[in-house]
């Protein structure tokens, strides 16, 4: 059979060069498990970087639909955009009331968003109270004149500056402001996608579209649009495109398959400004000929894991629909114990664990879905 796997990664400015570094490691150690033996080619950049991936009865396109320039634009580096992320949070989800039905939803996404804005707070609080501590310590030691004012005033601002510096070097080691980073952008999804944003998922739309077209009779083929994290929210846009435009074209799209990762499409699809959103994800789920598995892992704080999110989302069906399917990756049925338990504790592997080789082979193999034999639907119980 052959297969063309379309991958959209998450809120990343990493490019192709760590996303196919990873792919092929973790795809060598699931050599060790697997029944398949994966050969793995070199990358090559056409208009997007590919790759292929070879079993004795397979062969897959492997396209990394890459947007990590237009993460690069956005992302946040210093303390400035730290608490820029910080007010979007507060203003987008806390003020709204959002953050009531995120924790109905899925407690787990609400304690992990809640993560770094308290961790920000906490910063800042105890910052002022070191450096208080510092000032009012100085003025008790020395005479009150000017020169113990200028000279406590002095403490305090260096005090509040280490302070700070030192509490925000450790929230990137704990991961505070990554997860801060995925939440406001979602906050401002609306005004984020416009311009070149759109022009990329209208570019990604047009190559699925393409080799779609060009194997919509080809026997034992199948196309699979895989997205991770905030990438399913640009997965759900770019599958809105590609089907208008199949059923415009009279372009069958049979053989498409959609599987989505680790997602976290409710942190835009609960906005009530993100109505257009909402009407791709009604007309989406009417296309009763789309397979779609949505996995997601109660470990992964940055996911709604479970959460059915077309009916939580408000968005009225006119039928009964069958499709996305969300299920569990049981993580904890793939590693060993004493690992397992590490992972727990470190969110930030837990989040990209959809990617990984595992340790024990079980029903969710990342590999076998995207490059190895037999379709889609026959490896996903």
């Amino acid at each position: 059979m052959t297969r063309d796997t379309f991958y959209i990664a998450g809120y990343d400015p990493r490019g192709y060069r760590h996303y196919f570094s990873m792919f092929k490691k973790n795809i060598n150690e699931q050599n060790k498990i697997s029944s398949f033996t994966y050969q793995t080619s070199k990358a090559e950049i056409k208009k997007y970087p590919t790759w292929k991936i070879s079993t004795p009865n397979s062969n897959t396109t492997y396209t990394f639909l890459a947007w990590n320039d237009v993460v690069k634009k956005n992302w946040s580096e210093n303390l400035l955009d730290a608490l820029k992320d910080w007010w979007s949070f507060f203003r987008i989800y806390t003020i709204t009331g959002l953050f009531i039905k995120f924790g109905k939803e899925s407690i787990y996404q609400l304690i992990t968003g809640y993560y770094p804005f308290f961790y920000v707070l906490f910063s800042f609080s105890l910052t002022f109270f070191i450096s208080a501590f510092g000032f009012y310590g100085v003025r008790f030691l020395m005479d009150f004149n000017s020169l113990s004012l200028i000279f406590a005033s002095f403490i305090f601002i260096a005090l509040f500056y280490f302070s700070i510096k030192i509490l925000f070097e450790f929230g990137k080691k704990i991961g505070a402001f990554w997860i801060s980073r995925i939440c406001s952008f979602c906050a401002n999804w609306e005004k984020r996608r416009q311009g070149v944003l759109d022009l990329r998922m209208n570019e990604f739309a047009d190559t699925i579209f393409n080799t779609l077209k060009n194997n919509q009779n080809t026997k034992n083929y199948e196309l699979i649009l895989c997205a991770h994290s905030v990438g399913t929210i640009l997965c759900v846009k770019v599958l809105a495109l590609l089907v208008k435009k199949c059923l415009k074209e009279n372009v069958k799209f049979h053989s498409l398959k959609v599987l989505t990762l680790g997602e976290c499409i409710p942190l835009v699809s609960y906005q009530k400004i993100s109505e257009n959103f909402r009407q791709d994800l009604k007309f989406l789920i009417k296309q009763d000929k789309i397979l779609w598995y949505d996995f997601g892992s109660i470990i992964d704080g940055a996911c709604f894991a479970g959460v059915d999110f077309i009916k939580t989302s408000g968005v009225k069906e006119d039928k009964i629909f069958t499709y996305p399917k969300f299920l569990s990756p049981k993580f904890h049925t793939l590693y060993k114990k004493e690992n397992y338990k590490k992972i727990k504790r470190n969110k930030y592997q837990a989040h990209f664990l959809y990617l990984f080789a595992n340790e024990i082979k079980g029903d969710y193999d990342f590999f076998d879905f995207v490059a190895g034999e037999k379709m889609l639907e026959e490896k996903i119980k």
